[in-house]
């Protein structure tokens, strides 16, 4: 969880409409011919009047018992690489006809559109010329065993007859495999097909009749998918790597103004160098088609806590590089107490040291009393005067 910085100045902002509160409730006291007692200051202590006009600007809330955090992280959905297949030209060509259009099913082996490719050409003839050299390499063994056997070719040249062979043998395997791996492997028309090799959805496709298109290009020329089937992929800060792991159950809007909580399957083991963020992964039932690959969304994690309460994150306030609240003891009674607090979103603050469940804790018009206790104050008569 992110630590929060509780810094005077930032919410020294409110300071002025309550002193101008304070001032007007001064001047109504003087009209009425009788000034408030003034507040009195013991250490960190601070006790109003009843009728003091302080009491007017302050209001507290209690602080309550918590056992777990929502902290919300930037999302993303994409799609599911197990069942995803990202289709590129594997040779340099251009697009000759269309075959399937986008949303629809296709499957696996099935032709998604032609390529003219000069260099699939190559590589067909390639083949038929590896299968006639093999015939020829191997009619050329056959004749040189039968001289060999009649005494006439020597050992030495049935060795060269045979290697001959073997290396026509391995060329027109290589040739012929990889023209069957592209397709249309059997013809010399240079047309090379673009197959899916998974069953699936036609789900992009950025290709048009007469693209150019290369081997070198990043962006794909088709994707299938199964959009049923989705990936939430999430940018975890780094300083929760620690508190987060694979079951921990992560909620996102479903679309319909409720919450659709899964459990995440993965968190990486390290930490991005680049975005200094752990990313985690989970899976979602997209069968309703209710999101979208691409979507940003905001995640929310329940993480779990140890010990302590929440209050309203105004009230922790940073003073001299401590963190404090005033505490509520009513009847016009505040105590400052050190507390040791963290962010867990929300507007709230985790303070796992320092209060207890249903204490009540000063949310506005803490800067007041802080700034009542650093002014030095009158002694009464008879008595010292309280430390600041």
């Amino acid at each position: 969880m992110s630590r929060k910085v509780f810094s005077l100045p930032a919410r020294c902002g409110r300071l002025g409409p309550l002193l101008l509160a304070l001032a007007l409730g001064a001047c109504g006291h003087e009209e009425e011919g009788a000034a408030p007692a003034a507040p009195q200051v013991e250490k960190d202590s601070i006790r109003f009047a009843a009728d003091s006009p302080q009491l007017q600007v302050l209001r507290s809330a209690a602080a309550e018992a918590v056992t777990a955090s929502q902290v919300q992280v930037p999302a993303r959905l994409a799609w599911d690489d197990t069942r995803t297949s990202y289709l590129r030209a594997p040779m340099a060509g251009q697009v000759a006809q269309l075959v399937a259009a986008p949303g629809q099913a296709v499957r696996a082996g099935q032709t998604l559109a032609w390529i003219t490719s000069p260099e699939f050409g190559q590589l067909q003839a390639e083949g038929a010329r590896g299968q006639a050299e093999l015939r020829q390499a191997q009619h050329e063994l056959t004749r040189v065993r039968e001289l060999h056997e009649a005494g006439i070719a020597s050992g030495r040249e049935l060795d060269e007859a045979e290697a001959t062979f073997a290396a026509s043998r391995a060329e027109h395997a290589r040739s012929s495999t990889l023209a069957r791996a592209l397709g249309n492997g059997g013809r010399i028309d240079q047309r090379l097909p673009l197959r899916s090799p998974v069953d699936g959805v036609l789900v992009e496709r950025n290709i048009s009749p007469g693209m150019s298109v290369s081997a070198e290009s990043e962006r794909p020329l088709a994707v299938v998918s199964d959009p049923g089937h989705l990936w939430l992929l999430l940018d975890l800060p780094e300083h929760l790597a620690a508190q987060v792991h694979a079951g921990l159950q992560v909620a996102i809007d479903d679309g319909a103004g409720q919450a659709l909580h899964v459990p995440l399957q993965h968190v990486a083991d390290y930490v991005d160098s680049e975005t200094r963020v752990v990313h985690a992964r989970a899976e979602v039932d997209n069968a309703a088609r209710r999101f979208k690959a691409g979507q940003y969304l905001r995640a929310t994690l329940s993480l779990p806590l140890a010990q302590g309460v929440a209050v309203p994150v105004a009230g922790v306030l940073l003073i001299d590089n401590r963190q404090v609240v005033f505490v509520d003891e009513g009847k016009g009674r505040y105590r400052r107490q050190p507390v040791v607090g963290e962010d867990i979103g929300g507007g709230r603050a985790w303070v796992r040291e320092g209060l207890q469940a249903g204490q009540r804790v000063v949310v506005d018009g803490g800067l007041l009393l802080q700034q009542l206790l650093d002014q030095p104050q009158a002694a009464p008569h008879g008595s010292a005067q309280a430390s600041p």
